[in-house]
This record gives structure tokens, C-alpha cells and sequence, in this order.
């Protein structure tokens, strides 16, 4: 084979690998806002049935709420909200790669959204925690849940190991912990981790 042959199956061959994971990536991003959307409808549904219910308190403590209803949000814990920076994603529990790829995980031992504690949330960098890049201190968080919206307001952010994993204990005040990978704009495992700790300033039920 000639060197002219070769290098025309060798730019063949990256153009299929590239197609390859263009429909990969294509495939994985329908799949996330699919679920996205689904869930996002599913927990408007549930959040208008309960706003409805003449028993307005927490879901865990109420049995107002049609079992079957909740059955229908499976993993899905909430929404989380930061207005400011224009990021809206559904929260699953779990971090393993499929709850990953299609929301922001909750760590399943840490304390749930409005509990004391620390509700320590996951998510991949460069989907629906992207926008952590432009956080500030004293940026409002929302965490809407059946059993109400929970307020959170940033009070550091931290760039560290990714075995500096005492950022998930639990801790005396009722707070909030968002990491995910850095730096934003790496390309492939990034070696650190971003972390936004925040405290709980405000419960609307």
C-alpha cells in the first residue's frame, strides 16, 4: 500500500471515529434533555396537586399526597435554581454515571434538600453545572421540592483535591454542597474539584 493509500484510509477512518461520537454525544444529550423535560413536567404536576391539597404540610409528613403520584417522580428529588446564573436542572438521587449524564445527582448519604445537615449535590461540569463558573458569593440557590422550596445563599467556593472529601460531612447548620470537576474548560478527567458551600437562609412551604 502506497503512503497516498494510507493516508486516505487513515483520514477515513477518523472521519467515521468522529461520526461515531458525534452520534454518541448527539444521542447522550437527547437522552438528558428528554429527561429533563419529563421530569421537569412530572414534578410541576405533582408540585400543583400538592399546592391544590387542603393539607399544605411537607410531603413526609402528609398522606394527602396520591402515592401513585409519587411512585411517577421516581428517583427525582426537586429542581435546583440559581436565577442569577440562569441554571435550572432536575435533581436525581444517585451519582452514578447514567443519573449523571442526565441530572444533578444527590449524594445518597448526605442529608436531603431542607434537612439539617449537609444535602451535598453533584454534577458533570460542562451539562447542567456549567454555569458554577460565574458563582459568587451571596447568590441565592433554590431547592424546590414536594415538601417545599428551600432558600440557600453561597458563602465560599473553593477549588480543591478531588480527595478532599470531608466538603461532604455533615455539618452543625443546615447548609448546601454543589461540586463538580474543574477546570470548566479542561478536556477530559479534570484534576480538581470545584465546591460551593452554602447555608439555608430562607423555608417556603
Amino acid at each position: 500500500m502506497t503512503s497516498h493509500a494510507l493516508l486516505r484510509w487513515l483520514q477515513r477512518g477518523f472521519l467515521l471515529l468522529g461520526l461515531l461520537l458525534l452520534a454518541a454525544w448527539s444521542q447522550t444529550a437527547h437522552e438528558s434533555h428528554s429527561f429533563q423535560s419529563a421530569e421537569s413536567v412530572k414534578l410541576e404536576m405533582a408540585l400543583g396537586y400538592v399546592a391544590s391539597s387542603p393539607d399544605r404540610a411537607p410531603l413526609v409528613a402528609s398522606s394527602a399526597f396520591d402515592s401513585s403520584r409519587l411512585r411517577e417522580l421516581g428517583p427525582v428529588l426537586g429542581r435546583i435554581e440559581i436565577s442569577r446564573l440562569h441554571m435550572s436542572a432536575i435533581i436525581a438521587e444517585g451519582v452514578d454515571q447514567k443519573t449523571l449524564g442526565r441530572a444533578i445527582g444527590h449524594i445518597s448519604w448526605s442529608a436531603l434538600p431542607g434537612s439539617p445537615g449537609n444535602c451535598a449535590l453533584a454534577g458533570h461540569r460542562d451539562t447542567f453545572l456549567r454555569g458554577l463558573a460565574g458563582v459568587r458569593v451571596d447568590d441565592c440557590i433554590q431547592i424546590v421540592t414536594l415538601g417545599g422550596t428551600y432558600t440557600y445563599e453561597v458563602v465560599w467556593t473553593e477549588v480543591l483535591d478531588p480527595r478532599r472529601i470531608e466538603v461532604l460531612d455533615s455539618t452543625a447548620t443546615r447548609s448546601l454542597t454543589l461540586v463538580t470537576c474543574y477546570p470548566f474548560d479542561f478536556v477530559g478527567h479534570a484534576p480538581q474539584r470545584f465546591v460551593v458551600r452554602a447555608k439555608q437562609v430562607m423555608t417556603a412551604l
